[in-house]
């Protein structure tokens, strides 16, 4: 498997240059060529040209994406890595308390960025000489940073535009879950529109020609990773929403909390051992309160009445493993990171005075959260 190449620019994060940006480069370099050998431009001078508008649209996606992440990182955010890559690039960072106002701010950080260099673009285009190389890449870079901006800025995820639409929403309606899912449909049609207009455009024309069937796999590819990208935001909200529902309380098992060095005498032979856990305290590791076990009824039904006062339980249970202690008021987010900083296959639910409420399974949790 091919490696990102890791960059380090200055105050950045490190930049993952995919193998994919050189692709990036060479299709735009495809694209642009034939309208620049019809502008009276030398075939060689237009292929260099090409390759150079290419090479800045990569630096227009870098600058983009480095907005995003310097503005994240200023309403304390870690930001991971940017990632270049075949569909242009995205910023990787983690925050679970950024305001409202910052999501706003990071999503329109990187379409702000790209108006900034089409001004620049266009300044430089105001000191060249008309029809000169320079006049011409100045012109098209920042036409295509226009576009990138203004496209960008369409209200759809997983766009900027549509990420800043999500906050508003979301705020708005007082529920992120609906922000995203409408954001993520909006999304869904703008690919599909993607896809639409170049097949417009072929049928308005009476046929396809290279240019035109080149241009038409290009936004399917950009609509395939905007539908992609969409999808993900949907099946992130229904997940997220899930979370949004957990409760440790209500989460609980009623359980009756045994020593490990009880024997099955010291258990009713009419009680429900389902419900019956065994817990040894004394081996306890980071984070838990000891290691658990469950009787296997069918084993504990096998043994004779005149033997149980000398079976220990332990001889008729399955370990659980380490089980560590969530208190009964954790919800949502909290429960969730409080489970993920102390992994455990089982948890006690704790009341405030400390008495064990019931237990909760981990694999009980990650089904809820697949919507099992």
């Amino acid at each position: 498997m091919m490696t990102s190449p890791t960059v380090r620019l200055g105050p950045l994060p490190p930049v993952r240059v995919s193998p994919g940006t050189l692709l990036t480069v060479l299709l735009f370099a495809v694209i642009m060529y034939p309208s620049l050998s019809r502008g009276g431009i030398a075939p060689t001078t237009a292929v260099l040209l090409a390759i150079g508008i290419g090479l800045f649209m990569i630096v227009s996606v870098l600058v983009h994406e480095a907005a995003h992440a310097l503005v994240a990182r200023a309403f304390g955010a870690s930001v991971d890595h940017i990632a270049l890559t075949l569909w242009g690039g995205h910023t990787q960072y983690r925050s679970r308390q950024m305001p409202a106002l910052g999501s706003l701010l990071v999503s329109l950080s990187g379409p702000a960025a790209n108006l900034l260099l089409a001004g620049l673009c266009f300044a430089a285009v105001q000191q060249a000489d008309p029809g000169s190389s320079p006049d011409v890449f100045f012109s098209v870079s920042s036409w295509l940073n226009l576009v990138l901006a203004v496209f960008n800025l369409l209200p759809g995820l997983p766009m900027d535009g549509g990420r800043a639409l999500e906050t508003l929403l979301g705020a708005v309606l007082r529920s992120p879950e609906l922000g995203t899912r409408i954001t993520a449909w909006l999304g869904r049609g703008i690919a599909v529109a993607v896809v639409a207009y170049p097949l417009w455009r072929i049928v308005r024309a009476g046929g396809a020609g290279g240019f035109s069937l080149l241009t038409l796999v290009w936004a399917l590819l950009i609509a395939g990773m905007l539908w992609q990208g969409a999808t993900q935001a949907l099946t992130g909200a229904a997940l997220q929403g899930r979370i949004r529902s957990l409760d440790a309380a209500s989460l609980a098992t009623p359980v009756r909390i045994i020593p490990h060095q009880a024997s099955l005498s010291d258990l009713d032979p009419s009680a429900d051992l389902s419900s019956v856990l065994i817990l040894d305290r004394t081996a306890t590791g980071p984070g838990t309160v000891g290691r658990a076990s469950r009787i296997d009824p069918a084993a504990a039904a096998a043994v004779p009445l005149a033997q149980r006062a000398a079976t220990p339980v332990l001889a008729v249970a399955g370990a659980i493993g380490e089980i560590g202690a969530l208190p009964a008021t954790l919800r949502g987010d909290d429960l969730i990171g409080a489970m993920l900083a102390h992994p455990a296959p089982a948890y006690l639910v704790l009341a405030e005075d400390g008495t064990a409420r019931g237990v909760i399974l981990s694999a009980d949790v990650n089904a809820l959260l697949r919507g099992r």
